[in-house]
């Protein structure tokens, strides 16, 4: 654990504080704590991976699933938990010159022929037309795969938001993850979900599938004692103090945030904006406060 120098509390917000005084820009809230940019933006950046225990479990199985060539991985996860950024730590990790990761987003009604041309699109399978067939769509992903492999390289698939997808996707990734030689399986696929994604494999019909997704994991969110190092090691990567927030918040923190990680980049991006306003050295519990009341 990162050691917390603690320097005392200044100008508290005054209790007539109203919301308007939160308001306060980006810019001075960096200049303000002398940051080179915003630790708690609402975006998705590989540098502010933070690997608790869950985390790190979840992509040691990923990477698994890809060096081990088995075909299906699932990432089973509450919203806000991370999912979504952990496909781009695999995708900034993954080696080029031997593996073509296509990352997908899904969608409500997400077609079977729209994932397919999405994946002929990103593997530069040949161009087809815009009424061609299911079936011609899948010879021609297949037939990119197999032309993959003679290269040496191996597709990898990775599905955001999985849970959008119907039946009939499914039973489509089904039948991509069953494309092989004698000796291994020429695509994986890794699907990334919200919980209620596992409660649709329980279904009968997709007994098939879920028999196929050899390895699982789950990501929760951050346990009380995790929030304190998450928030900590956001503000040291932007360049910020490890003690920008007093050490009494980090308990209120969790229990606002119920340690969702993006709820807590809510929190403390409105909460460093507030502290620059009214010239707090420090994040204090007060200030949290006035945001939640």
């Amino acid at each position: 654990m990162m050691d917390v120098n603690v320097i005392e509390m200044v100008d508290r917000p005054s209790a007539g504080a109203s919301r308007a005084q939160f308001e306060s820009s980006d810019a001075d809230a960096l200049s303000w704590f002398a940051m080179k940019e915003n630790p708690f933006l609402d975006n998705v950046n590989p540098n502010y991976f933070f690997r608790t225990e869950a985390h790190e479990d979840a992509y040691i199985k990923m990477k698994k699933c890809i060096e081990d060539n088995i075909s299906i991985g699932l990432i089973a996860a509450q919203s806000g938990t991370g999912k979504t950024l952990l496909t781009q730590i695999l995708l900034q990790e993954l080696d080029k010159r031997i593996y073509r990761p296509v990352l997908i987003l899904a969608y409500p009604r997400f077609s079977r022929t729209a994932l397919l041309r999405e994946l002929a699109h990103e593997m530069e399978a040949p161009v087809l037309s815009s009424r061609a067939p299911l079936h011609d769509l899948i010879n021609a992903v297949q037939g990119r795969i197999f032309e993959l492999h003679t290269q040496g390289v191996k597709p990898i698939l990775l599905i955001d938001e999985v849970h959008f997808l119907g039946g009939d996707t499914l039973h489509l990734l089904r039948t991509l993850s069953n494309i092989e030689t004698a000796q291994k399986k020429l695509i994986t696929i890794l699907l990334f979900g919200e919980e209620s994604f596992l409660h649709k494999l329980d279904d009968p019909r997709f007994k098939a599938i879920l028999s196929r997704t050899f390895i699982r994991a789950h990501l929760r969110p951050l346990r009380n004692n995790e929030v304190e190092q998450y928030v900590k090691f956001r503000c040291l990567m932007a360049g910020g103090r490890n003690d920008i927030f007093t050490p009494e918040t980090y308990a209120r923190i969790y229990d606002i945030t119920k340690g969702v990680p993006r709820e807590i980049n809510r929190l403390c991006h409105n909460a460093l904006a507030a502290a620059a306003k009214w010239r707090n050295k420090h994040v204090t519990i007060d200030i949290l406060n006035q945001l939640t009341e």
